[in-house]
C-alpha cells in the first residue's frame, strides 16, 4: 500500500495503533519498555522504532524510550544528552586545538622567512 508516495506496512501501523490504545489508557500511561513488551508482545525494536521517529512521545509515555546510538542508555532520541554534550565538547576543543595549529603555522612562517636586500 502507498501513501504520499511512501510504502507502509499496513500490519506494523496496525500494530502501532493497537499499542498506542493500550499506551493511553491511565493506568498504563507510565509503564516501562520491559512491561510494555511483556503485556503486549510487541517487539522491543518495533517500539524503539516508534521512540525514535517521536510517534511515541516522551512527554505522553515517559517510561518508554529507545537506547541511545552512541552509549545505549534509554533516551527519547538518537543520542542522549550526556553523549551529545561529550561530542559538542570535543568538536569545540578540536575546533580551538586548530585555531592554536594555524597561529603556529603563521607564526612560524614568520620566523623562518629570509628577506634578501
Amino acid at each position: 500500500m502507498q501513501l504520499f508516495g511512501k510504502k507502509i506496512d499496513v500490519r506494523e501501523e496496525d500494530i502501532f495503533s493497537e499499542l498506542l490504545h493500550f499506551l493511553l489508557r491511565k493506568n498504563n500511561r507510565l509503564l516501562s519498555n520491559d512491561e510494555v513488551v511483556e503485556l503486549t508482545g510487541v517487539s522491543s525494536n518495533l517500539l524503539y522504532k516508534w521512540v525514535k521517529s517521536g510517534k511515541l512521545k516522551n512527554t505522553i509515555f515517559p517510561n518508554i524510550g529507545a537506547p541511545c546510538d552512541r552509549c545505549g542508555k534509554l533516551t527519547h532520541s538518537n543520542i542522549c544528552v550526556s553523549c551529545s554534550t561529550s561530542i559538542v565538547n570535543t568538536l569545540k576543543q578540536e575546533e580551538k586545538d586548530q585555531e592554536w595549529f594555524n597561529r603556529i603555522q603563521r607564526n612560524d612562517r614568520r620566523t623562518s622567512t629570509y628577506y634578501y636586500r
